[in-house]
């Protein structure tokens, strides 16, 4: 099965992350498919692309199985595959198209980082979002800082990315990061609202304000330091806590066990 969907219907593409049972998690193979179906929809005509999730959840974040079986890698080998990884799902940023993101149960780590990189944000009022790296015992990733910086601000940002802590769709508009809206029916409602308001625009205005908009963005540097900082991080003690946590359903209890110098 497919784990990205992707189909155009004239002015509108819909992409689909297509993991529903998983939450839509994003491993590998999910990032090999994300690029190639951008690089199939950059190409379309279509004003607006809405990015979704199939099922309950937008996206989960990281595979964890994709985490604990890299993480026994070398630093040598695990940052430029991280760098890719990353970059696989940011190129969403390069789209001529304006992007929506419909963002319903969880948005959690790079899924956040994922709907970030849209332009627009549309959330369920009861969606839980987190930027939960550090309670998974991680450095951020996935430009998780400039993207969080420009939606929420400088402070709060800061204050996201050091606690992990969950928040709610309407967080989310209250910080006029976005917009929300009961879940179900008046979800779909009022993404299907937005959709319809930015496709019926002038196609070439758009595509030129969508690169204006992206003018003196430069996510590289910043990616540069997460790849090398999470392939320090993928080998210590911390974040098999974390995973440890994560599968026991339990709260991290970091610096109890042995810490191994990385």
């Amino acid at each position: 099965m497919a784990q990205v969907l992707w189909r155009t219907d004239g002015a509108v593409t819909r992409l689909t992350l297509n993991r529903p049972a998983a939450l839509n998690a994003l491993g590998e193979e999910t990032a090999a498919e994300f690029a190639a179906a951008v690089a199939r929809v950059g190409r379309e005509r279509s004003s607006v692309v809405l990015l979704e999730g199939a099922g309950p959840a937008f996206c989960a974040g990281g595979d964890l199985a994709f985490i604990e079986r890299n993480r026994k890698r070398s630093a040598a080998v695990l940052a430029p595959l991280m760098r890719r990884f990353y970059g696989s799902f940011l190129s969403i940023r390069g789209l001529p198209q304006i992007v929506i993101v419909k963002v319903q149960g969880a948005a959690v780590g790079a899924g956040l980082c994922l709907a970030l990189a849209a332009d627009l944000r549309v959330a369920a009022d009861d969606a839980k979002l987190s930027l939960n790296f550090a309670r998974l015992g991680l450095s951020p990733g996935m430009a998780a800082w400039p993207l969080a910086r420009a939606a929420f601000g400088d402070a709060r940002a800061r204050e996201l990315l050091a606690t992990g802590r969950i928040f709610s769709g309407r967080d989310l508009a209250a910080w006029g990061a976005g917009e929300c809206a009961a879940a179900g029916e008046a979800l779909d409602a009022r993404v299907e609202e937005l959709t319809r308001r930015v496709a019926s625009g002038a196609p070439e205005s758009l595509r030129v304000l969508k690169a204006e908009t992206r003018l003196g963005e430069d996510l590289a540097p910043y990616l540069a330091h997460e790849a090398r900082g999470q392939a320090r991080t993928f080998r210590g003690a911390d974040l098999a806590e974390g995973l440890a946590a994560v599968r026991e359903r339990r709260a991290p209890r970091f610096g109890l066990r042995e810490r191994r110098r990385i």
